[in-house]
């Protein structure tokens, strides 16, 4: 019987071996599949992050306001762009969307896109802003993270693009007004001497005189009109030089002086005869001289001067033309530099001013580095001024 129980005991030990270590192999598999999820979760959790770091990147770069709002229409998310276009407070989650924007058209879309599932678009008008502001709305439907109904709305600022828009319109129109008057002028006559083929001479004479000052007239507006065009594009290149500017301003007064001396206005050059040259376009800065000249001499009552200075002022040279002429108002000043303004409508058309001579100074002053303002009394005279940088 001895036998029989060391049998039975070794099968006991056999199986309590086997037992042991199929426990041990299980607890093994369970030890390396609770690795795994935990490798899996920290992946998981690192990517999450990764994705919300990258969410936060995009949004906080985003010029476009960004609003996220739940099916009750309360803000839960708003990017940088969005909390300082509407001045949000830094509690504002959780808050009704029409207590924090204070814009029901917006409340509205978001209704809107929260129980039609569609989105809708929109312009804002933010006139009692200063500036106003006109906003391109966009409000999408989209789910929660919990599957609930919510909306995403995005805020972008148009004003700049509105208000191009405009100057287009008004450039356009100002372009056709131009235009206009002397191409009907040129039919009339056109007509009446094609009516009238023995029209005497005398008034033959006095209808051509006529044609060729607005043809004149045609010309200037079209070649200041490329001169802008070119200088806008950025197509024409500058060709720098050095200018000996004293040289360079007695020659501009000295194109000038049979006018100057026929208007009875004094012609003056202020520049130091060692001053250093200026690194500039001299056709360019032939066309500034020639459009600040010609527009003080208009201005400038006989009796009067214009001078005509440069100066170094440390980095910079100095240029200027001055006038003791009527002035300009102090309230039409800051709009002088804009095409086809005019400070005396009637007056410039009648001198044949195309409104586009300081426009395309100060485009000149731009293109090399420097800037152009302007400094006027009214009955004082007026003085405008080119800061260029020294090369």
């Amino acid at each position: 019987m001895s036998w029989f129980f060391g049998i039975l005991l070794l099968l006991t030990i056999c199986v309590w071996v086997c037992r042991e270590s199929w426990h041990r192999r299980r607890e093994a598999r369970r030890a390396k599949r609770a690795e795994e999820l935990l490798r899996e979760h920290e992946m998981l959790r690192n990517q999450r992050g990764l994705a919300e770091a990258n969410l936060e990147i995009i949004l906080s770069s985003m010029q476009e306001g960004v609003l996220v709002l739940d099916k009750r229409r309360t803000v839960r998310l708003a990017n940088p762009a969005a909390q300082k276009l509407f001045d949000l407070p830094p509690e504002y989650a959780g808050r009704p969307a029409i207590e924090l924007l204070r814009e029901p058209a917006v409340d509205d879309m978001v209704s809107f896109a929260v129980g039609k599932s569609e989105p809708s678009e929109a312009e804002l008008s933010l006139s009692a802003r200063k500036p106003a502001m006109v906003l391109a709305v966009r409000v999408a439907p989209m789910r929660d993270a919990s599957g609930e109904p919510a909306a995403l709305a995005m805020f972008r600022d148009i004003g700049p693009l509105k208000r191009l828009e405009e100057v287009r319109r008004e450039f356009v129109a100002n372009v056709s007004h131009e235009l206009r008057t002397p191409l009907a002028i040129f039919q009339g006559y056109v007509e009446q001497l094609s009516d009238m083929p023995e029209m005497p001479r005398k008034e033959q004479a006095e209808t051509f005189a006529v044609l060729d000052r607005h043809s004149k007239r045609l010309t200037a507006l079209v070649e200041d009109l490329l001169v802008l065009a070119r200088m806008e594009s950025k197509t024409d290149e500058l060709s720098p030089e050095e200018i000996l500017l004293p040289d360079f301003l007695g020659g501009i007064a000295r194109d000038f002086a049979l006018r100057a001396k026929k208007n009875g206005v004094t012609l003056r050059v202020e520049a130091p005869a060692g001053m250093a040259p200026l690194h500039a376009d001299p056709l360019r800065m032939e066309q500034v001289f020639t459009n600040l000249v010609d527009n003080a001499l208009k201005f400038t009552p006989e009796g009067g001067t214009v001078t005509l200075g440069a100066a170094s002022s440390g980095s910079e040279t100095l240029l200027w033309v001055s006038d003791s002429g009527q002035g300009i108002l102090s309230s039409q000043l800051p709009h002088i530099f804009e095409r086809f303004y005019r400070v005396d409508k009637g007056r410039s058309r009648d001198i044949g001013g195309t409104g586009l001579g300081l426009s395309i100074v100060k485009h000149i002053a731009r293109a090399h580095g420097g800037d152009v303002e302007a400094e006027s009394a009214f009955g004082k005279g007026t003085t405008i001024r080119l800061r260029l940088p020294n090369q």
